[in-house]
């Protein structure tokens, strides 16, 4: 597994520990693409050392369809989980996750949510992303309108209007 630099690193160290072959985006030690790399380098380093990406970056995503490489996706579908969170959820999963991977017929995005892991086909994922990512953009533009505009004549600091 390879956590991209949005997910905590302190979990994928744990995961080593407990012998799972895991590694973070930025991990010198492994070769791993340094903080910042784009996800088109993340993803072919992945595909290099047979990692799967575990992201909730919703572009990488997309990526993950186009390239047609498995992933799995940590949604927290509206609320970011907290680092304890993350690392009880990732033990929990990680062994399912592997051998659901495993299982699959071709590449697919395992979904993990708070309380359960769905499979879905990687053309099911990108339409429920690129939905998620219209209703952002749709909640972004009307809270944009909401905002007011401020007095329309201010003014002048030395007095005069």
């Amino acid at each position: 597994m390879l956590f991209d630099e949005l997910l905590p690193w302190q979990v994928a160290e744990a995961l080593r520990v407990l012998g799972h072959r895991a590694s973070w985006v930025g991990n010198d030690a492994d070769g791993a693409p340094a903080r910042g790399s784009s996800d088109e380098v993340v993803l072919t380093h992945a595909r290099s050392t047979n990692q799967i990406v575990l992201t909730s970056n919703l572009d990488m995503i997309l990526l993950c369809e186009e390239q047609e490489e498995s992933v799995v996706w940590i949604d927290a579908y509206g609320r970011q989980f907290k680092r304890d969170e993350m690392a009880l959820l990732v033990f929990r999963e990680a062994a399912d996750w592997e051998s659901r991977l495993a299982a699959a017929n071709g590449p697919v995005c395992l979904r993990a949510l708070r309380t359960r892991t769905d499979t879905l086909t990687l053309e099911a994922a990108g339409k429920l992303v690129r939905r998620r990512m219209r209703t952002i953009e749709a909640r972004k533009r009307r809270k944009a309108r909401r905002k007011p505009l401020g007095p329309l004549l201010e003014e002048d600091p030395a007095g005069s209007p």
